[in-house]
């Protein structure tokens, strides 16, 4: 059934950038697209590098076992590399690549899976609640913007709207320890007697929160910044890629097309990579800012290339590290 749920999937992201590429100006984006250098484009993955190394070290700070060190920063690189591939090519909700992680920290370096499975939802939340910030300042500009239409801006409200409210609802999950409140309740049913262990971990996941949330405040600041710094090099690297393909975008007029683009990905994240829907918003949204769609696919076509190198830099990388714990190893 998810084999065929994911092929579906997959159609589904192939049909959208079909009807994408068939309403575009194919000649002009060829053109737009071959303007980019050499040169340009290895400064894309550079900027792309830089951005991938700040969601690292947002996930690693949230993570007290995984210590602060150089050493540990790259193996935290690696896993994140390999986990967010298998993420980007599973209809998963971006969650097909976290229990790898986990696996990889726990075969490769000891971590145990509760305290990594417990700091990859931290991160999540703190990836959130930074998209949040994130969207609401593009929103901003966007609202105050007289080029973008009303339709665009409604967009922009309800998505922000949309956004904080899963927001708010998964950090009071862990805040209010709500999988123990529901593992209560099964305990006391068949159901919780068959899955006792499974809610038994869920318990010591939910203490793992409440002592993270209590004790480590900082902690979390330091990822909500890392997780902020993170945006705003993906606003860096649109901003780039407009210049490169020859239209000198500003830098609001980025942070808006990004902001858009990222609030169409979480709607579309079951498609995986988000094929067809990244290119779809990005054509609507730079259409809805310059009159000219093309620049915004050309623009996406670009960064679309940099996704399917660096996923496959990323698999290639992840045969090098054992995702399977054996023996007593493998449990949590």
């Amino acid at each position: 059934m998810h084999r065929i749920a994911k092929i579906l999937f997959l159609l589904l992201g192939v049909g959208l950038l079909t009807v994408v590429l068939q309403k575009a100006d194919l000649g002009q984006i060829v053109e737009q697209v071959a303007a980019v250098s050499l040169s340009g484009l290895l400064l894309v993955f550079v900027v792309y590098a830089a951005y991938f190394g700040a969601d690292a070290l947002s996930w690693q700070i949230t993570l007290p076992a995984m210590p602060l060190t150089l050493r540990w920063a790259g193996r935290a690189y690696v896993v994140r590399m390999i986990g967010e591939a298998y993420n980007n090519i599973t209809p998963t909700a971006s969650l097909g690549g976290e229990p790898i992680k986990a696996w990889l920290l726990k075969a490769n370096w000891g971590i145990p899976l509760r305290e990594s499975a417990a700091s990859l939802v931290i991160a999540k939340t703190t990836s959130m609640c930074s998209l949040v910030v994130f969207v609401a300042i593009g929103t901003g500009f966007l609202v105050f913007d007289p080029a973008v239409g009303p339709a665009h801006k409604r967009v922009a409200l309800a998505g922000l709207a949309t956004i904080i409210v899963f927001t708010i609802v998964f950090f009071l999950m862990q805040r209010l320890r709500l999988s123990s409140r529901v593992a209560l309740g099964l305990g006391r049913s068949r159901l919780g007697q068959r899955l006792a262990g499974l809610i038994s971990g869920l318990e010591d996941v939910d203490v793992l929160f409440a002592h993270f949330y209590a004790s480590h405040r900082g902690r979390f600041a330091g990822s909500l910044v890392c997780a902020m710094f993170n945006w705003i090099l993906g606003v860096v690297e649109v901003y780039l890629l407009m210049h490169l393909i020859g239209y000198p975008a500003t830098f609001a007029e980025a942070w808006m097309i990004e902001c858009l683009v990222q609030l169409v990905r979480t709607a579309t994240f079951f498609i995986p990579a988000g094929i067809g829907s990244q290119e779809g918003a990005f054509m609507l949204a730079a259409g809805a800012l310059t009159g000219n769609p093309s620049i915004g696919l050309a623009t996406a076509l670009v960064r679309r290339f940099r996704d399917f190198v660096w996923i496959a830099l990323s698999l290639a990388v992840a045969s090098l590290y054992p995702a399977k714990a054996s023996g007593a190893d493998a449990t949590i």
